[in-house]
């Protein structure tokens, strides 16, 4: 029987969940700063809607939160339940962050797969989709991230 706390199921869980909301604030933090540098510059410019760049943005936001929470129970969770702290553990450094940002656009596929009910027309439903793929790979990599630091922080590395 595994007596190590971290190796509970439902503790990984809650800190693959500590780190999605992580990786969604950083991802907020981000959308943020370019809709104040957007609005700098139509202000300076004296056109647009200046107003609006940051209430757009959180309404963007919102959704973008939404699609990451899908895709972290599409992939998050199971990833979570499968892979002990010890087979975390194994990983080299360098590796982690690499993981982290593979297991966004595999999230995002699998959401545009919902979304698609499974019949994607490639290239077509991918237009346009350009920044998803790298917003999910922020929000990912910093969830992974967090999620292996909350998970290895009391144990000694392997090597």
């Amino acid at each position: 029987m595994n007596t190590h706390r971290e190796d509970r199921p439902m503790k990984r869980l809650a800190y693959a969940f500590v780190g999605l909301v992580a990786g969604d604030a950083v991802l907020l933090l981000f959308l943020l700063q370019n809709a104040t540098r957007l609005r700098a510059d139509l202000l300076a410019l004296h056109m647009g809607e200046p107003r609006e760049q940051i209430p757009q943005t959180l309404q963007l936001f919102v959704m973008y939160a939404c699609f990451s929470f899908v895709g972290w129970l599409l992939v998050g969770l199971p990833a979570a339940l499968l892979f002990s702290a010890r087979s975390i553990a194994r990983l080299p450094w360098p590796l982690r962050p690499l993981v982290g940002a593979a297991l966004g656009p595999l999230a995002l596929f699998l959401v545009l797969m919902l979304l698609a009910h499974g019949h994607l027309d490639f290239p077509r439903t991918f237009l346009g989709t350009g920044w998803l793929w790298a917003f999910s790979m922020l929000v990912s990599t910093t969830a992974f991230l967090l999620y292996t630091g909350l998970l290895l922080r009391k144990q000694k590395p392997p090597y």
